[in-house]
C-alpha cells in the first residue's frame, strides 16, 4: 500500500554492536570513504546495499531486491560511487586535490590526527560475544567526540577504532581497539572500554539485518523479504 503516496519500508538492524569498526567523527568519515571504494567492513556494506537495493527495486530500477543490492555493491567496486561522491564534494567547494587524496587513501593529508593512540587489550581468551555500542559511544563523547553541552566544541579526530568485533576469536593480550585521544583518556574510561567487550565461549557472529517492516503486512525476516521481492 501507499501511505501519503509513498511506498514505505523500514529496515530493523542489530544496533547493540557498533556498525563497522570506527567510532568518532573523522574515523567514521574515513571508514565511509573506504566503504564506497570497495574496502569497507562487510556489515556496513550490507546495510548500505540492502537499503539502496530497496530504493532501486521499489523505484523500478532493479528487477529484484537482490539485483538492487548487487547494483549498489558494484558501484563500490567499479569506482562509480566514489566518482559521484567526489563530484558532489567538488560542487560544494571541496577541492579536486582533496578528493584525489581521498581516492589515494591519503587521509592523514586531509584529516587532523589525534595526539595519542592507546591500545585496549583482551583480558582473556574466547570469542567476543558482544560489543556494547552504548558504552563505546559514551566513551567517545567523553573523549570529546560529541557534545555534553550545546556549547561544547567537538574534537574531530578522537574516537575508538575497533580492531576486533563481535564473533571474533581472541587470546589474552590481543588488541581489541585503539583509542584516539587528545589527553582525555582516563584509566576508568580504559576499563569501561575493555568491559564493553564481552568475551565468552559462544561464537555469535553479527547478524546485522534482522527484519523488514512493510505497511499492513507481517514483519518479515530479511531473507524472506529478499526472496519475495521480485518483479511480478
Amino acid at each position: 500500500k501507499q501511505w501519503y503516496q509513498r511506498r514505505v519500508r523500514a529496515v530493523i538492524t542489530e544496533m547493540d554492536t557498533p556498525i563497522g569498526f570506527a567510532i568518532g567523527n573523522s574515523l567514521e568519515m574515513i571508514e565511509s570513504l573506504e566503504c564506497i571504494q570497495g574496502r569497507g567492513p562487510a556489515d556496513l556494506e550490507q546495510i548500505v546495499s540492502v537499503q539502496g537495493g530497496i530504493l532501486l527495486f521499489k523505484a523500478g530500477l532493479a528487477p529484484s531486491q537482490a539485483a538492487g543490492e548487487a547494483m549498489i555493491l558494484r558501484t563500490f567496486q567499479d569506482g562509480s560511487a566514489f566518482k559521484k561522491f567526489s563530484e558532489i564534494l567538488n560542487n560544494q567547494g571541496v577541492s579536486s586535490e582533496t578528493t584525489e587524496l581521498f581516492g589515494q587513501g591519503k587521509y592523514d593529508k586531509v584529516f587532523e590526527k589525534a595526539r595519542y593512540v592507546e591500545k585496549i587489550l583482551a583480558p582473556g581468551e574466547g570469542h567476543i560475544e558482544s560489543v556494547n555500542a552504548m558504552t563505546l559511544g559514551r566513551s567517545c563523547v567523553f573523549l570529546g567526540g560529541g557534545r555534553q553541552l550545546p556549547e561544547d566544541k567537538i574534537d574531530m579526530p578522537v574516537g575508538i577504532q575497533l580492531v576486533r568485533t563481535k564473533g571474533d576469536k581472541v587470546s589474552r593480550g590481543d588488541v581489541l581497539a585503539e583509542v584516539h585521544h587528545n589527553g582525555r583518556l582516563t584509566e576508568e574510561m580504559k576499563q569501561d572500554i575493555t568491559n564493553a567487550f564481552k568475551i565468552g565461549d559462544q561464537h555469535l557472529p553479527i547478524d546485522r539485518i534482522l527484519s523488514i517492516v512493510q505497511p499492513s503486512l507481517p514483519t518479515q525476516s530479511y531473507t524472506s523479504y529478499r526472496n519475495s521481492q521480485v518483479e511480478k
